[in-house]
């Protein structure tokens, strides 16, 4: 089993799953959310960054722990102390590491971002 720190993941994040996932019904979601909740840019983006990492964090845990995909299941762990300290370590990461994450990507990538909160 290959392990990677929370940093790798959230790289990984970048780019091209972070604009799939924003395309999807919960991904239009979130970035709607963001627009209501922050009016600073960078803290729509780092918000986002935090709920896209966490989202994907969960059904990987979920899946590691063979429960079954359901919202029951989901509400259950995203209630748990794993989850939190998770969920902790994500947003620190983000958190630390924003400029880093941002320049991950490209500069058309960077405006597409921008883009998706107008």
């Amino acid at each position: 089993m290959k392990v990677s720190t929370c940093l790798q993941y959230c790289i990984k994040g970048m780019g091209k799953p972070l604009f799939n996932f924003a395309n999807t019904k919960d991904g239009k979601t979130l970035i709607n959310i963001q627009k209501k909740m922050n009016f600073n840019r960078d803290d729509q983006i780092k918000e986002t960054l935090i709920a896209f990492n966490s989202y994907f964090m969960v059904e990987a845990a979920i899946r590691l722990k063979r429960l079954p995909k359901h919202p029951q299941s989901v509400i259950k762990f995203m209630g748990s102390d794993e989850f939190d300290h998770l969920h902790q370590e994500i947003v620190r990461t983000v958190e630390e590491n924003y400029s880093m994450l941002m320049n991950c990507l490209n500069s058309k990538e960077k405006r597409k971002l921008n883009a998706m909160f107008d």
